[in-house]
């Protein structure tokens, strides 16, 4: 039986591509993923959760791909007189 695997900050940061810590702290922040475990003033994070995040993540974009906004956003008159005030 295996343990547990658990990533540090840095770590982390190479497994998506080298991203900033502003990101990591965002994506705790809006529940993206798990909080670390704050161990000696490190961070670790669960990569069992993180595996997990990230096909929570990958299904909740299919589906957004699949039902695309209805909403469009209104044509802008980029005309001079859509531009100037009238008076």
């Amino acid at each position: 039986m295996s343990g547990k695997k658990y990533l540090t900050r840095p770590a982390l940061r190479e497994r998506y591509g080298g991203i900033a810590d502003i990101t990591v702290a965002r994506w705790i922040e809006s529940g993206r993923i798990d909080p670390p475990l704050l161990i000696n003033n490190r961070h670790y994070f669960d990569e069992a959760k993180l595996d997990e995040s990230d096909r929570r993540h990958a299904a909740s974009f299919q589906r957004a791909r699949a039902n695309p906004a209805k909403h469009r956003p209104p044509q802008r008159n980029n005309t001079i007189e859509g531009i100037l005030p009238t008076d």
